[in-house]
């Protein structure tokens, strides 16, 4: 096939007999000149004719009325469940049907690793112990006071933001 030839549903709805007159007659003439057409159509043909070929067959019994008591049973409610459970019920099955798999897997529990992560470092700079000493006597604040929030050699990015006026930062 190339650009010019119909696409295979087209060439199926031509020996379906499913096309309208002028798409029909527009099939018919391209498919004389084209060879590769030609033997799809042929082939078409032939497996439409072993469809038609297949003898047709016919239930013994009629399905329906199963399928719809079948779907009718289900779609009952179980005995013994009211429609009105109590709020805690609920959140104990609810909490039943979690299992660890799918709170470790959760896309929010990495997020929270983190954040608890985090706080819990953070923690760890800050000692609850005597406030109102000097940084050069508490050491894991003097170690951390020489982080600044700005990198050394960078300009302040507007006036003031870098400390006092005529101080050293």
């Amino acid at each position: 096939m190339n650009r010019t030839c119909p696409r295979d549903e087209a060439l199926s709805a031509l020996v379906d007999d499913a096309l309208g007159a002028e798409a029909r007659s527009q099939l018919l003439a391209h498919s004389a000149i084209c060879p590769l057409c030609k033997a799809r159509l042929v082939e078409l043909r032939a497996l439409h004719d072993a469809f038609a070929a297949l003898p047709s067959l016919s239930l013994q019994i009629d399905l329906a009325p199963r399928v719809l008591a079948r779907l009718q049973d289900e779609a009952k409610p179980a005995a013994g469940t009211g429609r009105h459970i109590r709020w805690p019920q609920r959140l104990m099955e609810t909490i039943r049907r979690l299992t660890i798999g799918r709170i470790v897997l959760s896309p929010y529990a990495g997020a929270t690793a983190a954040i608890g992560l985090g706080l819990w470092l953070g923690g760890m700079l800050v000692q609850l112990g005597d406030t109102a000493s000097p940084p050069a006597s508490n050491a894991t604040l003097a170690a951390a006071s020489f982080f600044g929030s700005i990198p050394p050699g960078n300009l302040c990015p507007r006036a003031g933001a870098c400390g006092a006026p005529g101080s050293s930062q």
